[in-house]
């Protein structure tokens, strides 16, 4: 089970409040109370460096995917024109497994047609410290041609374990989310 800030897992995109989201399985059951396995993971996108030279005027437009268990939780916004894009981008993703990789792609953006890759990493998450930031450098790779050099981005990250009731706190925010939607 991934709950998350970005997409509704197994279904369509949750609306945003405050460009916040949150992931529920796809079968509407809450999930049961924390309990050790269950892990907040904060991220910071903070920049990329030397990103893959991708338009023909010899820059790109870069943004970054972060998946879990193949699932889409995170997209970032688009940085025109830049091989050395500063996003500065936070997300926080609640995982109930530290087992599965955090896979990050970047594409570059091409209006109107398929977006290029530009390379892939993965973080693995039972390696991070808990309740510690670590800044990560991830170098990006392409898995058919691996001895070519497409960049690297810069993260923070921080794994948090959970505590308390998480199916209690799932219910109040839904029924804030549901007030808000009242109120014009």
């Amino acid at each position: 089970i991934i709950l998350s800030c970005t997409v509704l897992v197994g279904e369509a995109d949750v609306p945003t409040l405050h460009g916040i989201n949150i992931v529920e399985p796809s079968n509407e059951e809450l999930p049961p109370p924390s309990k050790p396995g269950m892990y907040q993971l904060d991220i910071v996108l903070k920049k990329g460096n030397n990103l893959a030279i991708r338009d023909r005027g010899g820059t790109s437009d870069p943004y970054v995917k972060f998946k879990i268990v193949g699932k889409e939780v995170f997209r970032s916004k688009t940085i025109h024109k830049n091989l050395n894009p500063v996003w500065d981008e936070k997300v926080s993703l609640l995982v109930e497994s530290l087992r599965e990789p955090l896979y990050v792609k970047v594409f570059d953006y091409d209006f109107g047609l398929q977006d290029d890759f530009m390379g892939s990493a993965y973080l693995y998450l039972e390696s991070l410290e808990h309740q510690r930031t670590l800044d990560v450098t991830l170098d990006l790779k392409d898995p058919h041609y691996p001895n070519h050099d497409l960049g690297s981005l810069e993260l923070a990250v921080t794994l948090i374990p959970k505590e308390g009731d998480f199916r209690e706190a799932v219910r109040k925010w839904k029924i804030q989310f549901s007030i808000s939607q009242l109120v014009p």
